[in-house]
């Protein structure tokens, strides 16, 4: 009775060695590959500043605040991208109080690169804003909050 008892367990260790050595060495390939499709992406960059300002001179943020009045008659948000290897867009969506308000594309043609989008703010614009920052594809980067009182 004790030989069909020690043939099986072999067995059991036999399998449990052979799906070791298959995981072992099917694990770091497919993590290797999710990182490889993650280096080839095209909207590689880091956003290094963002801000929600009242003007923009020489290509630099003027007046940043988090709190703006409802006289103010423009904001702007100012984005400074680095590290872009080919040219790529970045997205800035203007939302008050949850809804859409303006989406605007900019382009990114440099690896230090400054650009902006501006809203026009009405009197009664007053509330809960956020501009979101997307990469081309969509994916968020930031979201900068801010309130017109």
């Amino acid at each position: 009775m004790k030989k069909p008892l020690e043939a099986n367990m072999r067995q059991v260790n036999w399998f449990f060695f052979i799906l070791m050595c298959v995981s072992m060495t099917l694990i770091p390939f497919l993590f290797s590959a999710t990182l490889q499709a993650q280096d080839t992406s095209n909207t590689v960059f880091v956003l290094e500043e963002a801000a929600i300002c009242r003007n923009i001179v020489d290509r630099a943020p003027i007046g940043r605040g988090s709190v703006f009045h409802a006289d103010t008659e423009r904001l702007y948000c100012f984005t400074k991208v680095v590290g872009a290897k080919k040219d790529t867009t970045i997205i800035h969506h203007w939302y008050l109080n949850g809804k859409l308000k303006a989406s605007v594309t900019l382009p990114v043609k440099s690896a230090s690169w400054r650009t902006w989008s501006s809203k026009k703010i009405n009197p009664s614009d007053t509330g809960d804003w956020m501009v979101e920052i997307l990469t081309a594809d969509g994916n968020a980067v930031e979201s900068i909050l801010f309130l017109v009182q």
